[in-house]
């Protein structure tokens, strides 16, 4: 089974073995221009297996941002990801998110 983290989970620390994935998913305006980027990929300790969008419905709707992950070797790392809009490069992102992650043998 897989785990899947949300938004609920910004700041908090997980655990997980070698080998095993997870899942982080967050919703993201991408109508609006708003869209989720990583910052921090929790390397060497994680690799990033998949990363999709799947857009909102319709107009002004949310869509989410998922990210898939394994974890690859023991230790501890962040992933980190900003939400904003493209052409307002070099600003505060409007949302950030950030998760610990604990790799065990």
């Amino acid at each position: 089974m897989l785990l899947e983290y949300t938004d609920n989970a910004n700041g908090k620390q997980i655990e997980v073995q070698t080998h095993e994935e997870f899942i982080i998913t967050l919703p993201e305006t991408r109508t609006a221009g708003y869209r989720w980027t990583l910052t921090g990929k929790a390397e060497p300790q994680c690799a990033l297996v998949e990363d999709s969008a799947q857009p909102a419905a319709g107009v002004g709707g949310s869509g989410t941002h998922r990210w898939r992950f394994r974890a690859v070797s023991p230790g501890t790392g962040e992933i980190t990801a900003a939400y904003a809009r493209s052409w307002q490069a070099g600003s505060e992102p409007a949302k950030t998110f950030t998760l610990k992650v604990q790799v065990r043998h």
